[in-house]
């Protein structure tokens, strides 16, 4: 006499469930990731540098006052930058982009 091993009905309804819903997850990721804009790439480089610095020195001269934090920030970015430590002026003007952007974390002293 040969048994035949197959699966019962229950292992199967359960696999069919885990497998649809892993494709509905695949799907609704790859949907959303459609959506989204595509990453700018940065790098720690001397054109990223001058290129962060020109984008801060505009915001600066849309603002009515921008604060001597701010002015601080951007210089000191803007000089080490043009002296090759690209590093120590990328974090800089960065710090006084989010100051920008985020006036409101200069008041709490963030």
């Amino acid at each position: 006499m040969t048994l035949a091993m197959s699966p019962s009905p229950r292992l199967v309804g359960t696999t069919v469930v885990v497998a649809g819903l892993c494709l509905a997850v695949l799907g609704v990721s790859l949907q959303a990731g459609a959506e989204t804009a595509p990453m700018e790439v940065i790098t720690d480089t001397p054109a990223y540098c001058q290129r962060l610095s020109a984008q801060v020195s505009q915001k600066a001269r849309t603002m009515q006052q921008p604060s001597p934090e701010v002015i601080r920030l951007s210089d000191e970015g803007e000089r080490l930058c043009d002296e090759g430590q690209v590093r120590g002026g990328i974090l800089r003007l960065r710090r006084a982009w989010l100051l920008m952007a985020h006036p409101e974390g200069q008041q709490s002293g963030r």
